[in-house]
């Protein structure tokens, strides 16, 4: 039985939502926001819509100077350690964007990790976003869907630990087997009856691996496995 390890990025990973930091820094996106979350559009429509919105106001030059503002959280980086000396898989899976994920990342000292997230690039003087991850077998609130990277990097032998802290991980935690949680996706685990470490931050998350690991105490959830089953054939 092999585990794998699938962490968020946006607010996980990173101190903060840095998708959502740079498209208010850049431009007002504020009724664009209040449409997502009523629901009037979908979060491609959101990402299309605000990179339009701060194509005039973000340079190159721009974005590389708010890149390096960010922060992570360094436990991550020894979680990452850890999970290599017992050859357990680690992906980055994100709702945000490559265009500030890589660099962060890098800056933090992280490069072999594979990332799996929606991309931005700049066409003549506008920012373009792409989908890759998109799906129209799930109704997960995303435009990369997080579902869809544990089913297509997992076997059925697998064990899963997912960790995140939002709206856009509700989906994924569904479908692993040993969850962590932040802010937002520990209320809603606990609301949903999905078993859970509540967590503020990665250090804890790395402690709890470590005990873990040394007792060999990673097991399926039956419900979980049969969701990745299902999805799997839905997809």
């Amino acid at each position: 039985m092999n585990v794998k390890v699938f962490v968020d990025f946006d607010g996980t990973i990173s101190l903060n939502d840095v998708g959502d930091k740079l498209f208010a820094h850049f431009g007002d996106v504020s009724d664009i926001v209040s449409d997502l979350m009523k629901g009037k559009i979908s979060v491609a429509e959101y990402y299309t819509q605000c990179c339009a919105r701060i194509s005039n106001s973000l340079s190159p030059e721009l974005l590389v100077a708010f890149n390096a503002e960010q922060q992570i959280d360094y436990a991550f980086k020894d979680i990452i350690a850890l999970c290599k000396s017992h050859n357990i898989d680690v992906h980055i899976v994100s709702d945000g964007l490559d265009a500030y994920i890589q660099p962060i990342l890098q800056t933090g000292g992280i490069s072999d990790v594979p990332i799996h997230s929606n991309l931005l690039s700049q066409v003549g003087d506008e920012w373009i976003p792409e989908f890759p991850g998109a799906t129209e077998s799930c109704n997960c609130f995303c435009a990369s869907c997080k579902r869809n990277v544990i089913v297509n990097h997992s076997a059925d032998e697998d064990v899963i630990v997912y960790v995140g802290d939002g709206m856009s991980d509700t989906c994924a935690v569904q479908h692993a087997d040993v969850v962590f949680a932040k802010g937002y996706l520990s209320k809603w685990c606990s609301e949903n009856g999905i078993p859970h470490h509540p967590i503020t931050n990665l250090s804890q998350v790395l402690a709890i691996m470590k005990s873990r690991i040394a007792k060999s105490d990673f097991k399926q959830r039956r419900r979980a496995l049969i969701a990745r089953q299902s999805a799997f054939i839905a997809e």
